[in-house]
């Protein structure tokens, strides 16, 4: 397996490294981690003329490069059996990973949810969000975990029978996970009509079309449950303590919810599902999770390579 890891010294990257122990990832791994000076900084250097070289870009390469070599040490001695080479590179941070993607070829890409900048220190940072949408590989936003974390893996599946979710319970499964890691596969239904009253159940009942919404959402139900069935199967093939769940709402607030509840360590979804807009974007589902998760989340792409 081959991974990319986008660091740059802040206490999120740090946690992404740190998250590696929970990533389930073989032995056999080649890792090249990237630091990016960030020549958006130098250009905006007070005093500086336009179009005239930062006098500090070169220490400030050096120090990339420098903290390149801390984080792979960190990562070599978590695991000794990598290969871990690194590099200290100088431009737009989102860009300069890209093209090294283009040309490594990672499995898998991973990154911090923030980095140094003070404008996206609250929210998710633009570099890691530019990853997640531009990317043609797996990416894995990390976060630092909010509860003790276990000598065992806590995973939560978000899956829909779509291609890319079925791409999700291959790529999980591959995993190298430490014996009696938990996973929960949850799917959501989402009904067409919406009842939250008797009243509102009685009229929506007097319309021809509410019978023909309710079969809809029935069907839904039935294929939901056999897909969660014939996944959370083939994870306990792959040696993992599996519960499968299929829940009524939101899939976003379904998955964000039962991560809290079971004190996940990571959240992996695909990059798109089967709703109406996701089959044309970055599923909706995948980029509120990304965004409002207070764990990890791996959004995963099949390779076509």
């Amino acid at each position: 397996m081959k991974i990319l890891i986008a660091y740059d010294g802040s206490s999120s990257a740090a946690a992404a490294i740190e998250d590696l122990r929970r990533a389930g990832l073989p032995e056999q791994t080649e890792a090249l981690i990237v630091c990016v000076a960030d020549s958006r900084l130098i250009e905006h250097e007070p005093g500086r003329r336009t179009g005239e070289p930062g006098a500090s870009w070169m220490s400030k390469l050096q120090a990339a490069e420098g903290l390149a070599e801390q984080a792979a040490a960190r990562v070599s001695s978590y695991f000794p059996q990598w290969k871990v080479l690194v590099e200290g590179l100088w431009g737009p941070p989102a860009k300069i990973i890209l093209d090294t993607a283009a040309w490594f070829h990672p499995d898998l890409i991973i990154a911090g949810s923030h980095g140094h900048s003070p404008v996206t220190r609250f929210v998710l940072g633009s570099t890691s969000l530019e990853l997640v949408h531009k990317t043609p590989c797996s990416v894995r936003i990390a976060r630092a975990p909010i509860f003790d974390a276990p000598d065992v893996a806590r995973i939560v599946i978000g899956t829909d029978g779509s291609p890319e979710a079925d791409a999700v319970i291959r790529s999980v499964a591959s995993r190298a996970w430490p014996l009696g890691s938990e996973v929960r596969v949850v799917s959501a239904v989402q009904t067409l009509a919406p009842v939250q009253t008797s009243l509102e159940a009685y009229t929506y009942a007097l319309e021809q079309a509410y019978s023909v919404i309710r079969q809809a959402d029935e069907s839904t139900r039935f294929r939901l449950e056999s897909v969660a069935a014939e996944s959370a199967n083939a994870l306990r093939r792959a040696g993992l303590s599996v519960r499968s769940e299929v829940l009524d709402g939101d899939p976003r607030d379904a998955l964000l919810a039962e991560a809290y509840a079971m004190h996940a360590d990571a959240i992996f979804v695909g990059a798109r599902g089967l709703g109406r807009v996701e089959r044309l974007l970055l599923g909706s589902v995948s980029s509120y999770v990304v965004s409002h998760a207070r764990c990890s989340v791996e959004v995963v792409r099949a390779r076509h390579d």
